[in-house]
């Protein structure tokens, strides 16, 4: 919520500034983001009231005015026609610098001087209209600074509203916090409209169909308007809160709609057919074109405002393109009302469509202040757009019920906040923010709120209300009562945090993805309609196509974050991420929920360094992070050549813990890669974290420094290619027990001088006794032992 600190002020005295007050509001509860001074750079420029316009004796085209800057009168020639005498406009003077660079000097039109310039807002970098000088508001005094009449010096104060108050998506919603933190009084005007003769009963019927998602409707007729621009400080205003002018009887609906927090919609009178307007469920198969050009088909129920012919909005959430306000529009039929919440999360959702009015409708609003709403409005177009307003409020709906007294016992709202406040200060208090306390009894206030606070519905609720009120800050701060928990419990959340901790100083960072996923993610990863992945859980109300399942993979929402980083140029990324997925289970039944640890690496195996060139990450890359997140837990981890859908062929495997699979680990398939805009090379691995944290969780086990020498021997075999190196490795240590202490690969070698089809495999064999020093013919029965092991198991030892 976007809010102009001119505007708020026109409602309640702040002695001050913007960035204080947002300090207070953020201790109120209500987080004030950002506080942005906003300014135009039109100094030098002044209000200019027009005195006379006289033709130029020399040129058809061009005026003489006579114009009044405050302190004297000067000559200006004039190109535009728009201006009158008792105009005020933006006079340039001698000397004023535009926006765009322009310096302003004396200058000879047709033999007249004249001595400046009256603006356009494009000259003025105001707007785009350059068809004529910019007529300013009434009221502005000759001489004053431009940027001072049209208040175009100004803070605007960007607030996080909670969805539990819709009441604060308003000017007037933040002046009442503001009143009740500051003690200063709340100003908001009676609206007052000035009716015509004619009754809006007699040109219109409300119909509701729907009472229970449409209590309450109401619509006024405002007859001869005239669509065209609104004067610049609605425009100027509309655009500081986040919306764009549209035209004067649009923006009149806007301007309230951020004004008061209720919003409304105009239709276009003569372009309802048959005289009334129904509120009631869209039927099957019905459509509807919205002012934004689409046509959009109906689910059956959506809460929709129609015609005798069809629909023409869909209730609070946008109107339709046949029945919108525009240059032909002379009679506007104004509606106000109050949708349930519910049914119009419901239609936004089912569309795809967010907007100002769904968010407010969404969240409740005020629906004590629908006629308040619709008077201000109906002023508020007359006034910009001319015609008038015909006598009466044509409604339907039973009504919204009134808002029932909550009771407050005063001893535990002090119990609550350490506090020692009487009833009558705990009265004052809540008064302030406009709820109604009367006293119900000793010790105890029963507590009206008013209807826009549609979040007051408990006793704690109230609490909360005095002391945001005095600032959370101010909340005096004391020691929990009780004892402390014990320590140990559940060793999960200890090894979550050992496994962030010890991939972070691996170099990865931790992502939190979304768990969603959609039916394209599943077919960008070459998903088999059979694959097990596939069993996903179907949301009843998905936020969209593209978030429709909840994950049964870590991999589509990670790989999407990996997506996006190589979209913004960033070709490196090492994240890992611990989160849930889910799988469909029987009718009747909860889906299955799973743990899983995922990493993800793209480009680079780790940060760029001056003297060597980081090698890109591959398959051995994410094995080693698995195999050092594991070690020294006592718990082995393997590895074994397995086919993994969305993964390159032959560059993935099944891995297991203490021989129990666990999950998998692979390069991503070039053309999933593809596909996803990713132009690096991809591994990701997905764990079960049950056995990982039972790992981490496990006493470390200790075993003294060997006393005794060891003895290393490399041994170089020929094997056939598919032969895994994991195999001849474990087979070589399990050759001779008791005196293997490590096996590793140090080398492996195709082509010539090995055969096609085979590789040279050359392992580096460490041999030592634990209770005395190795001797040589024990060295040689452990490395013969080896190497008899080895040619049983198909490999040929090298000798050359």
């Amino acid at each position: 919520m976007k809010v102009p600190y001119s505007w708020l002020r026109e409602f309640t005295d702040c002695p001050i500034g913007a960035a204080d007050l947002g300090d207070r509001l953020t201790m109120a509860g209500l987080e004030v983001e950002s506080v942005t001074r906003v300014a135009h750079e039109v100094g030098g420029i002044v209000v200019g009231r027009i005195l006379a316009v006289e033709p130029h004796p020399d040129a058809d085209r061009l005026s003489v005015c006579r114009v009044h800057d405050g302190t004297a009168e000067l000559r200006i020639v004039c190109g535009a026609s728009n201006m009158k005498a008792g105009d005020s406009a933006p006079l340039a003077r001698p000397g004023a610098v535009l926006p765009d660079g322009t310096r302003i000097r004396p200058g000879r039109f047709r033999g007249i001087v004249s001595e400046g310039m009256l603006c356009s807002e494009r000259e003025l970098g105001l707007g785009e209209d350059a068809a004529g000088i910019m007529i300013l508001p009434e009221g502005a005094a000759p001489g004053t600074a431009l940027d001072e009449a049209l208040g175009l010096r100004d803070e605007i104060l960007d607030i996080n509203v909670t969805p539990n108050r819709p009441d604060c998506m308003s000017v007037i919603g933040i002046a009442r916090e503001a009143a009740a933190i500051l003690g200063a009084p709340l100003r908001v005007p009676a609206p007052g409209v000035a009716e015509r003769a004619e009754d809006a009963a007699g040109l219109v019927r409300v119909v509701v169909e729907d009472a229970g998602n449409c209590p309450r409707y109401c619509a006024r007729v405002i007859r001869g308007v005239l669509v065209g621009r609104s004067p610049f400080p609605v425009r100027h205003r509309l655009g500081m809160a986040g919306l764009r002018p549209v035209n004067n009887v649009v923006d009149a609906v806007n301007y309230v709609l951020v004004e008061r927090g209720h919003p409304l919609h105009a239709f276009d009178l003569g372009a309802l057919r048959g005289g009334a307007v129904i509120v009631r469920g869209a039927r099957e198969g019905e459509r509807i074109v919205t002012i934004d050009g689409k046509e959009r088909v109906l689910a059956a129920g959506t809460l929709v405002i129609a015609d005798e012919a069809g629909p023409v909005a869909v209730a609070g959430v946008m109107g339709g393109l046949a029945s919108e306000v525009g240059a032909g529009t002379r009679d506007v039929l104004l509606e106000s009302a109050w949708f349930n919440p519910a049914a119009v999360r419901r239609s936004a959702r089912s569309l795809g469509l967010s907007t100002e009015s769904s968010a407010r409708f969404e969240r409740g609003a005020d629906p004590g202040g629908i006629a308040a709403a619709a008077d201000r409005t109906a002023s508020l177009i007359t006034t910009l757009a001319g015609g008038g307003t015909c006598r009466g409020i044509v409604e339907a709906g039973p009504g919204v019920g009134a808002p029932r007294p909550v009771a407050l016992r005063v001893a535990r709202l002090n119990r609550l906040l350490d506090s020692s406040r009487g009833p009558a200060e705990v009265r004052a208090c809540l008064e302030r923010l406009g709820l109604r306390a009367e006293e119900a009894g000793r010790d105890t206030l029963a507590v009206t709120p008013p209807s826009f606070r549609v979040d007051i519905r408990a006793e704690i609720d109230l609490v909360e209300e005095v002391a945001r009120l005095e600032g959370y800050d101010r909340v005096a701060a004391a020691p929990p009562d009780g004892a402390a928990p014990e320590p140990g419990g559940d060793g999960r959340f200890a090894a979550r945090e050992r496994a962030r901790s010890l991939l972070r100083g691996l170099g990865l960072s931790e992502a939190v993805c979304l768990s969603f996923m959609g039916e394209a993610d599943m077919d960008a990863l070459m998903w088999a309609p059979d694959a097990a992945a596939r069993n996903a859980v179907r949301l009843s109300n998905p936020v969209s196509d593209e978030l429709a399942y909840l994950r049964s993979s870590m991999l589509p929402p990670l790989i999407r974050c990996l997506a996006l980083n190589a979209g913004r140029g960033n070709r490196d990324a090492m994240l890992f991420e611990i989160g849930t997925v889910f799988r469909a289970a029987g009718k009747g039944e909860l889906p299955r929920e799973e743990e899983r640890l995922a990493i993800a690496v793209m480009g680079s195996a780790g940060p760029g360094f001056w003297r060597s060139r980081t090698a890109e990450a591959d398959y051995f890359t994410l094995k080693g992070i698995l195999e050092t997140l594991l070690a020294g837990t006592g718990s082995s981890v393997s590895f074994g050549r397995a086919p993994v859908p969305s993964c390159h062929p032959g560059r993935s495997a099944a891995v297991s813990i203490d021989g129990i699979a666990a999950g998998w680990i692979g390069e991503i398939h070039p053309r999933v890669r593809e596909t996803l805009g990713i132009r690096h090379a991809v591994v990701f691995a997905e764990i079960d974290a049950p056995p990982v944290f039972a790992a981490l969780t496990r006493e470390p086990a200790y075993r003294p420094l060997p006393r005794h020498p060891a003895v290393r021997r490399d041994i170089a075999v020929v094997a056939e290619e598919g032969h895994e190196a994991a195999a001849i490795i474990e087979c070589a240590r399990a050759a001779a027990p008791g005196l293997v202490e490590s096996v590793e690969l140090f080398d492996l070698f195709t082509g010539p001088p090995i055969p096609a089809g085979k590789k040279g495999v050359a392992l580096s064999v460490t041999l030592r006794a634990a209770d005395a020093t190795l001797t040589e013919r024990e060295i040689e029965a452990a490395t013969g032992a080896i190497r008899e092991a080895l040619e049983r198991a198909g490999c040929r030892i090298r000798t050359d």
